[in-house]
């Protein structure tokens, strides 16, 4: 750069959809003499600030609603080609630098570097040295693609002697009918075979041998692969048309071993007879490694922005009074709050998919005004913030028979992807509907892609063509607390846009007076 473009505070456009980090950058960026004059929280809006600002700098986010990073570089690398684009991100160097770099971005800073690290690289890229050096990526973690394979999937010992029991049983003929709980309940030292078919780590789905196989039992796991319809008496085709074709197909083989894909996974199905039925054990253990691996970096990216944000706060406590005042000390004390409710949601989300998928799932049923839940939610929440604002309309105040904790944790999670995948205005509804009360998650974004709709509650799914990934638990967690609760959920666009996620929950039946006892209260003497 010119010593007269030098003379003056380089300007800087911040785009980042998290506000708490733009506000931390905003104060770093500050203290150390640049110019912060716009910021946006998509790409989309980032390329108009970039026009009406022309910036010397840009700070540019790669996982973004709306439009992602990648998405509005080129257009921000046309808009201010002399102007030094350097790219913010939670995922690994490695992994994306090099997509970064090649569509016009000089350099790639992943998030959880410190505050002071950040000005050191931003201060080389824009020192206007005479010697142009090679694009570099300054990286403060392993990189996904190291640390995944590294990692090991963990495995269940201690799911061992639930197959074990359910091999026995089938060797053993027709056992008691299934859907009875055992008549010996368990002794502290031993369990019964029926809870040891529970708990197995595999699918076990034992079928009536007749036409239409219907079920007669299915175990937790076969319950989680092939959705809630698999309950005894239905029929299988009902439930998986291609596993019913397959076991049709083999039905007079003593033994038989296919593939069949299940809710999106491949399964290793193998088929054994008794004397009565038909077993399938359902077997989806390698596809559950990957999921695993896919599940490990996602909610890595997902954990290091609340984590990078927690991280830079505490670095500012070593700032003066003159970088920070006690108004703005306020301010970043609730930066820090919001991030670890982020950070509580992640982890709640993690622990719900894998009580899940052990079938350890519980729930304290109680009657509840869903009014009382949402309000206390979203005041805990977003208290203070004066964007986004989140409004709550109530229309029906009746109790419903719910888990409050997991009632909270499913709106939680439906105003949380609004927020994330969404624009305002938000709302949350809670009106009647017959005998249910319903709560409408209401947002005014683009909506979801038709195409992805039929996928959008699947455990570890996310739509494509966006950098934007998730967890992709949030919404899966969501369908399977509500189906645990008598409750359902569903999404329908909303009538102007946006998107409409709505859980229905039964009303709770009045309690009916007890009968009088005859003579009590009787004055006709």
């Amino acid at each position: 750069m010119s010593a007269a473009a030098r003379a003056r505070p380089l300007r800087v456009v911040i785009i980042d959809d998290t506000a708490d980090l733009r506000e931390l950058l905003r104060l770093a960026l500050g203290r150390g003499g640049y110019d912060v004059v716009g910021e946006a929280g998509d790409g989309r809006r980032g390329i108009e600030v970039v026009r009406e600002q022309r910036p010397d700098l840009v700070l540019l986010d790669l996982s973004m609603p709306v439009m992602d990073g990648l998405e509005a570089l080129p257009s921000i690398r046309r808009s201010v080609p002399r102007a030094k684009v350097v790219v913010l991100s939670g995922f690994g160097a490695t992994q994306m630098s090099e997509r970064a770099l090649a569509v016009g971005a000089d350099g790639y800073v992943q998030k959880g570097a410190s505050l002071d690290s950040i000005l050191d690289y931003v201060g080389e890229m824009t020192s206007g040295a005479s010697s142009p050096r090679a694009p570099r990526s300054l990286s403060v973690v392993p990189p996904l693609e190291e640390s995944e394979s590294r990692t090991h999937p963990v495995r269940e010992d201690d799911g061992a002697p639930g197959a074990e029991a359910a091999g026995a049983a089938g060797a053993a003929g027709a056992p008691e009918p299934v859907e009875q709980a055992p008549r010996n309940p368990a002794s502290a030292s031993q369990i019964s075979w029926w809870q040891a078919l529970s708990m197995a780590p595999m699918g076990i789905l034992e079928l009536a041998d007749e036409p239409l196989f219907r079920i007669v039992f299915a175990n937790t796991t076969a319950q989680r692969l092939l959705g809630s319809s698999a309950s005894p008496g239905t029929p299988l085709g009902f439930t998986s048309g291609p596993l019913a074709t397959l076991v049709a197909y083999h039905r007079l083989d003593a033994d038989a071993s296919f593939e069949v894909e299940l809710d999106g996974a491949t399964v290793r199905a193998t088929m054994r007879r008794t004397g009565w039925s038909v077993l399938v054990f359902l077997d989806s253990a390698s596809d559950d490694v990957g999921l695993l691996r896919r599940a490990i970096a996602t909610t890595a990216h997902e954990i290091r922005g609340p984590v990078a944000v927690i991280c830079g706060i505490a670095e500012t406590s070593e700032w003066g009074e003159d970088d920070l005042g006690p108004e703005v000390r306020a301010r970043l004390m609730g930066s820090v709050a919001r991030q670890a409710r982020m950070l509580d949601s992640i982890t709640a989300d993690l622990l719900t998919a894998a009580q899940i998928q052990r079938g350890t799932l519980r729930f304290d049923l109680r009657p509840v005004r869903p009014r009382q839940v949402v309000e206390s939610l979203v005041h805990d929440r977003y208290r203070g913030d004066p964007d986004p604002v989140v409004e709550v309309r109530v229309d029906d105040d009746r109790e419903v028979r719910v888990d409050p904790l997991r009632l909270e944790q499913m709106v939680g999670n439906l105003l949380g992807n609004a927020l994330k995948y969404g624009r305002a205005p938000f709302l949350v509804h809670v009106r009647g509907e017959d005998d249910r009360v319903c709560i409408d998650v209401v947002d005014h974004g683009p909506g979801v892609p038709e195409g992805f709709r039929d996928d959008l509650f699947r455990e570890f799914t996310r739509a494509s063509g966006t950098v934007a990934t998730g967890t992709g638990l949030g919404l899966y967690v969501v369908r399977t607390l509500a189906e645990a609760q008598d409750a359902t959920v569903g999404y329908a666009p909303g009538r102007y846009g946006g998107s409409v996620f709505t859980i229905s929950l039964a009303v709770e039946a009045p309690s009916l007076p007890e009968p009088p006892v005859e003579g009590v209260g009787d004055s006709s003497e």
